[in-house]
């Protein structure tokens, strides 16, 4: 997992874009985290997804705030 994270990460990091580094989310036994409809069930898995979910749209509405123009890219300069 290590290994194909790295590789994920290194195309925005080439090309100066913004990633975002935490919270980092890795399930292990994801199959165990729903119902038999594919509904997550309530526990520590939820609460973790949940929180991953909220940061990662803090993020996302934070880099939104900020205005596509208002960056340039490395390579582009």
């Amino acid at each position: 997992m290590g290994v194909a994270n790295h590789y994920l990460v290194q195309t925005p990091v080439f090309f100066d874009m913004p990633a975002m580094q935490q919270p980092e989310a890795y399930l292990g036994h994801a199959a165990s985290l729903f119902d038999d409809v594919d509904t997550l069930v309530e526990g520590s898995g939820k609460t973790f997804l949940e929180s991953f979910v909220a940061a990662s749209t803090a993020w996302v509405a934070l880099r939104a705030s900020k205005g596509a123009g208002e960056r340039t890219f490395g390579i582009l300069r």
